[in-house]
């Protein structure tokens, strides 16, 4: 067997957002368009999304343990850090671990973003339910939790909700972000593929340039490149449309 790097899989809404975050630029004056283009510090934690790490996302700098990444990203700001740190962590990471650290930016005005990435399951360890899904692991009904509420709760008065999905709509959450100075939220809500299930896939047209931009920027298992064009995989693609969204050329449509 050829060997393979770890990856997301196909759809993963985890790639959606990176994508996004890798495409905002921040700059070093803070003013948003001048100055020169920094690297974000993006601080990363314990689940599937730890994957962003690897290229061509190459997304995440860090990851310590469960809960981990908010406190590192208000450790730099304290420790003098001018940039806007991220920090990203999962849905049940979150409920598990998620919550003191948030409290900590909120109460010690740390200018820090939390992205919160709500695929609705415990997804890396074998999709077991989240307390914002209503049912115990042992399949009984109970008083659901509510992300927005508790970060609201918490004090966070920056909140924006996306669907990572809509690249454009992510994008200006992230540029807003860095805009805005203090403790913020983005939630990215979108159900894991692998429990949503597929919708109708994509294809690539005659319109492709085999620019490569598909593969080298997202680097989804679904998408390669052939002497000619580029080529989705329908087996495996499952119909998440970010690839479309990104295409410069127009050049990739859903089969139905």
């Amino acid at each position: 067997m050829p060997p393979r790097a770890p990856t997301f899989c196909p759809g993963c809404t985890h790639r959606a957002l990176y994508y996004a975050l890798n495409s905002v630029k921040q700059y070093d004056d803070a003013s948003g368009k001048k100055g020169q283009p920094i690297n974000k510090i993006v601080a990363g934690d314990i689940g599937c999304y730890t994957l962003g790490v690897l290229p061509p996302l190459s997304a995440i700098q860090t990851c310590l343990c469960m809960g981990a990444g908010i406190s590192q990203a208000a450790g730099m700001f304290h420790a003098g850090v001018k940039d806007k740190p991220f920090a990203i962590i999962g849905d049940s990471t979150f409920f598990h671990a998620g919550m003191p650290g948030l409290l900590n930016i909120v109460y010690n005005r740390a200018n820090v973003c939390v992205i919160i990435l709500d695929n609705r399951i415990t997804a890396m360890t074998g999709h077991q339910p989240t307390p914002e899904s209503g049912i115990t692991v042992m399949g009984e009904h109970t008083k659901a939790a509510e992300i927005e509420v508790i970060v609201k709760a918490l004090g966070v008065d920056q909140i924006s909700i996306v669907d990572p999905y809509d690249v454009k709509q992510t994008t200006q959450a992230v540029r807003d972000a860095i805009n805005y100075s203090g403790p913020s939220v983005i939630i990215t809500k979108r159900t894991c593929p692998l429990k949503a299930g597929k919708t109708a896939p994509y294809k690539v047209t005659d319109s492709c340039k085999l620019c490569g931009y598909c593969v080298k920027s997202i680097g989804c298992p679904a998408i390669s490149l052939t002497a000619k064009k580029a080529e989705i995989d329908l087996t495996l693609c499952q119909g998440c449309g970010v690839c479309a969204q990104i295409c410069p050329f127009n050049a990739i449509a859903r089969t139905e």
